[in-house]
């Protein structure tokens, strides 16, 4: 079987300006996905510095209701954060480690259409 894709993507790789409350920083555009045959448009945006993305694998749902069962990576995550073990790397560290009277924020927008 196919390894199911689990990957943390980087979207601002200078770890000294990502502040611990990124909410008054510009959205940054995470990932942008179109369907051709749907005409489906999917936009994730962020203050977060990084994304995880993961393929369904474990998607498992039962037909309910009239709709069809759906089964592995028949959906996906988009996952928007810090980096991956960020407390672990000392570089990293201070944007995910909060000291007494600091404030932890972002913003995270997702959008979908049909064109």
């Amino acid at each position: 079987m196919t390894p199911a894709p689990d990957h943390c993507f980087i979207v601002n790789n200078d770890p000294a300006s990502i502040k611990i409350d990124t909410r008054s920083e510009p959205l940054n555009k995470l990932i942008s996905l179109y369907h051709p045959d749907s005409k489906i448009h999917f936009e994730a945006l962020s203050t977060e510095p990084a994304f995880q993305f993961y393929a369904g694998k474990k998607i498992n749902v039962p037909e309910m209701d009239g709709l069809p069962a759906r089964g592995s990576r028949s959906g996906m995550c988009i996952e928007a954060s810090r980096y991956v073990n960020a407390v672990n790397e000392e570089k990293w560290r201070p944007m995910v480690t909060l000291k007494k009277g600091q404030k932890f924020g972002s913003r995270t927008v997702y959008r979908g259409w049909k064109a």
